[in-house]
């Protein structure tokens, strides 16, 4: 049987292949992880909460269950406030509210996550939000784009849909590994 001799650059040549092929999978590793915690840090809607809405208009329509608000809007409950141009309130029995429909240059802001897109809507049946128009939620500086949005608030899930003219986009970047931070 004969023996081989390894010489020490070939050896560092096959360690380094080694690495070449292990730093693109971790890198995708910690991508999904990030893309997990956009996932995992819920917008909460409290029911305890009251909603605080203000507008430069307001539109009561007790038959329909319905209250229109225009103009400037800003919903803010606990530690999260949503921007729109309109809001429309759907109420179950004049009482709980139903649905909730923003549009126009819709903005969600909660602690370090903003989703933003031309039409939210929250429905409290499958406690979900829905965004659509050019959605997108950025987490510190991690981005996920797509044609659909929805984020279940009870789960920690949530769904990015593309289309065939826009497809899914994740930009996961880096925590800086003297900061801890993703932001530079």
């Amino acid at each position: 049987m004969r023996r081989y001799k390894i010489k020490r650059g070939d050896r560092l040549w096959a360690i380094g292949c080694r690495l070449w092929i292990i730093i693109p999978i971790a890198y995708c590793l910690l991508s999904i992880a990030c893309l997990n915690s956009l996932a995992e840090d819920k917008i909460i809607i409290d029911k305890t909460q009251p909603i605080t809405i203000t507008s430069n208009n307001m539109e009561a329509r007790k038959k329909e269950n319905l209250v229109i608000f225009k103009g400037d809007v800003k919903a803010e409950q606990k530690d999260y406030t949503l921007y729109s141009k309109e809001l429309y309130v759907y109420y179950a029995d004049g009482k709980e509210i139903k649905e909730m429909i923003a549009t126009g240059d819709v903005r969600i802001v909660q602690l370090n996550k903003t989703a933003t897109g031309e039409k939210a809507v929250y429905t409290r049946e499958n406690r979900a939000v829905v965004l659509t128009g050019n959605p997108q939620v950025e987490q510190d500086c991690d981005v996920v784009k797509g044609d659909k949005i929805t984020i279940f608030l009870d789960e920690d899930k949530s769904l990015v849909e593309g289309s065939a003219d826009n497809r899914v986009k994740a930009v996961v970047n880096p925590k800086d590994e003297k900061t801890g931070t993703k932001c530079k």
